[in-house]
């Protein structure tokens, strides 16, 4: 099966700690606009639960502080990978690379997904609400 993988690049003015901590706290997912609750199982698993009824299952893969975050995710609509590059630049400020890549389940799903469903779009979501988070929005 082919995979569907998007890319997201970002250079925030925040310190790399906090833009690892923000990111990797999942006791703390209020921030997130398309969440409606999110249930840590272990150090290891958690269960996010989407404002649209979604269930996604994730397991943490990799967690190297301040440099990379990667995790597994399973529904039952599809499974795949995210892996979240953090590089702290000279200014102060953070270079953030997140790639997802995603295998639809059944056939009709990825047709539909291909047609409806824009990975970008939701990074781009997943973006806002972070800089939103580290105030970087007023700026």
């Amino acid at each position: 099966m082919k995979s569907r993988i998007s890319t997201a690049t970002e250079v925030l003015n925040s310190r790399v700690e906090k833009v690892w901590d923000t990111i990797t706290d999942n006791e703390n997912w209020q921030w997130r606009s398309d969440l409606q609750n999110l249930k840590i199982l272990s150090d290891k698993e958690f269960i996010e639960y989407g404002k649209g009824g979604m269930e996604i299952h994730f397991t943490i893969t990799k967690k190297e502080e301040y440099n990379v975050y990667g995790f597994t995710m399973d529904s039952k609509y599809f499974s795949g990978e995210w892996i979240g590059n953090f590089e702290k630049l000279s200014d102060g400020k953070t270079k953030i690379t997140f790639t997802e890549s995603l295998v639809y389940k059944k056939l009709f799903l990825r047709i539909f997904a291909r047609l409806f469903i824009n990975l970008k779009a939701i990074q781009d979501v997943y973006m806002r609400d972070l800089k939103n988070k580290l105030g970087l929005l007023c700026q």
